[in-house]
């Protein structure tokens, strides 16, 4: 089944520029269809994985899946190369977690959630069934050997199959998350995986959520570095430099080889 939503090339890295509705809209159609298909985040973080990682790179990639912007600085790179698309383009899981959350009760959609440490999906799935009495969901902590072929795995993959779950949302943290699913995709029996990093951290109380009026901002990052340096340093202040290089160098590549197109030939 096509994804429906026209996807784009930003620097020569694939978004589909969504909406919170149409994200809605997209699980809809898989479930009606029973088919499946993936929708991946992308942000600045998610940009360094691209380059630096094949496999992220080719779930990304594949025809069917939706790359979400989950990121401010990726709607004004986009502005930058010429896309229409703008904030409410801007779908971060921690704005829409809990509108899925509602969807999924009214829809009766069944939702697993993979990630997190045991005690942090334990507060998490208890306080999503309190605001949600009608919601059906289980889950299972992202603290297993999730290398392919292993017993724990295979556990994982069956439990998932037993609860066949509508919407499947991983968040076992960007890259690691990614290959498992990549691994896995063609034996899960669901319609819609959706990759979340540390989502139910954030809900769960564990990592604190920084206030909603720095997202349009896109200073996010710098309330995440100051509450968290040892974790984010890294993230927030060496990734965008190599990102930076990244485009800047393709983008280079792309001009002279477009202007050796068109010089004319001797």
């Amino acid at each position: 089944m096509p994804l429906g939503f026209k996807s784009s090339e930003l620097f020569g890295v694939k978004v589909t520029p969504t909406t919170m509705d149409d994200l809605f809209t997209l699980m809809d159609r898989s479930v009606a269809a029973k088919d499946q298909v993936v929708i991946a985040s992308l942000n600045l973080h998610g940009m360094y994985k691209l380059f630096k990682d094949d496999v992220f790179r080719s779930l990304h990639d594949d025809p069917k899946t939706c790359v979400h912007i989950d990121g401010t600085p990726v709607i004004w790179l986009g502005k930058v190369a010429g896309l229409d698309i703008g904030s409410q383009h801007r779908t971060g899981w921690i704005d829409w977690f809990l509108p899925l959350m509602e969807r999924a009760q009214r829809s009766g959609w069944r939702v697993y959630y993979l990630g997190g440490t045991a005690q942090v999906l334990s507060d998490g799935l208890a306080r999503l069934r309190g605001e949600f009495p009608d919601l059906m969901i289980d889950g299972h902590d992202g603290y297993f050997d999730a290398r392919s072929g292993s017993a724990e795995n295979a556990a994982v993959v069956g439990h998932i199959n037993r609860f066949q779950p509508h919407i499947l949302i991983v968040g076992m943290g960007m890259g690691r998350q990614e290959h498992w699913i990549s691994a896995n995709r063609k034996d899960l029996r669901t319609n819609c995986i959706g990759t979340c990093g540390a989502c139910m951290e954030y809900f769960a109380g564990t990592v604190p959520i920084a206030p909603r009026w720095l997202a349009p901002l896109g200073l996010e990052w710098l309330y995440r570095l100051l509450s968290n340096p040892k974790r984010f340093w890294r993230r927030y202040l060496v990734e965008p430099w190599i990102v930076a290089w990244f485009l800047l160098t393709r983008s280079n590549r792309r001009r002279a080889a477009k202007e050796a197109e068109e010089r004319p030939s001797s």
